[in-house]
């Protein structure tokens, strides 16, 4: 084997493995963890749908494989020979399963995990997988195309029944109205105290008018709002007329002045200076 043959394959082998150590600053990269130690189920899984390495520890080896355990590049050559031709007639869909790596880690990416960090990320990406081909059919069959990528867009979703179109159409409202029903009235039996008076309201409103009888409201205020004029003329007219039978009772009798006079002065009558 030349030189030149083997400085080429060196070169693969080392791009076909650096994934493993980057795979934390590549957008959806794969961390070599979470394919070591897969049940049966989930290595077939990925083998059908050419997802992670070829051959990784855990699958069965032979004479041709066991150099290629971890080798996943992006792109490029996979394989023992230098020469892509001889290698895709030897490994077949492997080897493209071998040079899928970057339009992989593009889907992971476009689903909206930045990376297959756990068992779980790479389950739910399987699961994706699984519902993109229940749904487009096996759309991998030709290899990771762009559109295929695409798919990777959708968002899982359970399948939601067409509505109804909106009809633009009013809809007459009815509104239940009870239906009255007449009834006829019942008599009503008359109440002591409420509809007649009893015989002691009877009573007691007669003796209210006779004690009203002859009683005149506005009289009364008439004559209570004489003015005081009237009142002070009555009063001084009272007056005046005792005051002068006061007066003329206290006049002396002439009779009795001439007999003091002459009582006190014997013989003696007349006027002194």
């Amino acid at each position: 084997m030349s030189r030149s043959h083997n400085t080429k394959r060196l070169q693969a082998t080392k791009a076909a493995k650096s994934w493993q150590d980057d795979w934390r600053d590549t957008q959806g990269g794969f961390n070599p963890d979470v394919f070591v130690g897969v049940d049966d189920v989930t290595r077939q899984r990925l083998l059908d749908y050419q997802i992670g390495p070829p051959v990784h520890m855990g699958s069965k080896l032979n004479a041709r494989n066991a150099w290629q355990v971890g080798h996943w590049s992006d792109g490029g050559n996979y394989g023992f020979h230098s020469n892509p031709k001889v290698n895709e007639s030897i490994y077949g869909d492997i080897y493209h399963h071998g040079t899928n790596r970057g339009s992989v880690q593009n889907a992971v990416w476009e689903m909206g995990l930045p990376n297959i960090e756990t068992p779980e990320h790479l389950t739910q990406f399987l699961d994706r997988t699984d519902a993109l081909t229940a749904k487009h059919g096996n759309f991998l069959e030709d290899g990771w195309d762009p559109k295929d990528i695409l798919l990777y867009r959708e968002a899982p979703q359970q399948a939601v029944a067409a509505a109804d179109p909106v009809v633009d159409t009013p809809v007459e409202t009815t509104v239940d109205v009870p239906e009255v029903v007449e009834q006829e009235p019942v008599p009503k039996e008359p109440i002591e105290g409420v509809d007649y008076m009893t015989p002691e309201m009877q009573d007691t409103y007669d003796r209210i008018q006779d004690y009203n009888s002859g009683f005149s409201a506005e009289d009364w205020i008439a004559k209570t709002s004489e003015s005081d004029r009237d009142k002070q003329e009555h009063a001084q007219k009272l007056a005046d007329k005792y005051k002068f039978e006061i007066a003329e009772n206290l006049q002396p009798d002439p009779q009795s002045v001439v007999n003091a006079l002459t009582t006190a002065i014997p013989h003696k009558l007349g006027v002194y200076s």
